[in-house]
């Protein structure tokens, strides 16, 4: 609920207290976490009139969202992976909490004052429920300074590693648990990466905003006659390095340490296979205007370097650049290059990242497999 929706205010509620929601007549609407700080003054939990138990409401939700992630349906929707989204936000029913599963080390982001205070009951349910040994939350500044949250790196329970080892189908990653984007590695993309290794064999593979390597090792499991990365942090190719090296033939992948948007407007090699894949660019609506010039630029650039009948994979990361828009912005890019592209696959995040149809703004992903025609 945003703050615009809120008359007013019966009492003095703290921040991350568990509210009731009345509409303008009166009637009891549900329940929800209050923000005073935030543009999103209630998180709504449930909705209806009938009182809620919240903790007891909160403990359910998070063993749903466990038992989702486990069993013959999960296997058959997620394929073998040691390495799921536990619980995605409003996409089970959680807002303000996002974990993440990598191998026996549970990784959590807190960004809602309300989840702030449930902590302890997060916490434990990935003890008991989850059945995970170690569990650490991760900083979340942007909440800090949203909802005035206490965000903090901390332990919550256990000894937990800075690095972790996991499989997700044949591949092999390292991924760094403490100081990595996100809770340390994209998990979001993992039904992307096995298209680009079904795709790889024999190809020259460009893989873009590389981070620690997880496309250009998808190519080189495929059989990639060459892949150049490239990333501008240097802690993040060299863990894409160490995970190339896991993962086969490394001497086949060059790792080019630079600004992505300055990198690919000079490249001179051609490619048959291209990610573009850059990091969210609109993390408010008053960033779009920048983020689709910024898109736009990388995928015209990317187009240029890519040869007759190339695939390519582009992708945002924003629900604020929703995937109509996407489509105009990689529409104006072909016309620029005069590269005509054919969509052959629409692409987002996998089943362990739900999104409630009462929460559309939970779909950020939005990727596009395309053909490239024409001539660079």
């Amino acid at each position: 609920m945003l703050s615009g929706a809120v008359a007013h205010v019966e009492g003095s509620a703290a921040p991350g207290a568990f509210v009731r929601v009345r509409a303008a007549e009166g009637d009891v609407l549900g329940y929800g976490h209050y923000a005073p700080q935030s543009s999103l003054r209630v998180r709504m939990l449930a909705f209806g009139k009938e009182p809620v138990d919240e903790r007891a409401l909160v403990r359910e939700r998070l063993r749903a969202a466990f038992a989702l992630r486990r069993g013959a349906e999960a296997r058959a929707l997620l394929g073998a992976t040691d390495a799921v989204r536990l619980v995605n936000a409003e996409g089970d029913g959680l807002p303000g909490l996002a974990v993440d599963r990598y191998g026996d080390v549970a990784v959590a982001k807190v960004t809602s004052a309300g989840m702030a205070r449930l902590r302890d009951d997060v916490a434990l349910a990935l003890r008991e429920d989850a059945g995970v040994a170690h569990a650490l939350e991760r900083r979340d500044a942007l909440a800090a300074r949203r909802e005035g949250v206490d965000s903090d790196d901390r332990t919550w329970f256990g000894a937990p590693p800075s690095r972790a080892e996991i499989r997700e189908r044949e591949r092999r990653y390292t991924v760094d648990l403490r100081e990595g984007q996100k809770t340390g590695f994209y998990l979001d993309q993992r039904d992307a990466r096995d298209a680009v290794e079904a795709l790889a064999r024999g190809r020259r593979v460009l893989d873009l905003f590389s981070y620690t390597g997880g496309f250009a090792v998808a190519a080189l499991r495929g059989g990639a006659e060459r892949v150049v990365a490239v990333d501008s942090s240097e802690p993040a190719l060299a863990l894409a390095r160490e995970n190339a090296e896991r993962n086969g033939d490394a001497a086949r992948v060059a790792f080019e340490r630079a600004d992505a948007f300055e990198w690919v407007r000079s490249a001179r090699e051609r490619f048959d296979l291209l990610v573009v894949d850059p990091p969210p660019l609109a993390r408010a609506q008053r960033d779009v205007a920048r983020a689709t010039r910024a898109y736009k630029d990388a995928a015209l650039h990317a187009l240029r370097c890519a040869d007759p009948g190339a695939l390519a994979l582009f992708f945002g990361c924003s629900h604020h650049v929703g995937p109509e828009l996407f489509r105009k912005v990689l529409f104006g890019a072909s016309l620029d290059a005069r590269r005509p592209l054919a969509v052959l696959r629409e692409l987002g995040a996998p089943p362990d990242h739900p999104v409630s149809l009462d929460h559309p703004e939970g779909r950020y992903l939005t990727g596009l497999l395309v053909r490239v025609g024409g001539r660079p």
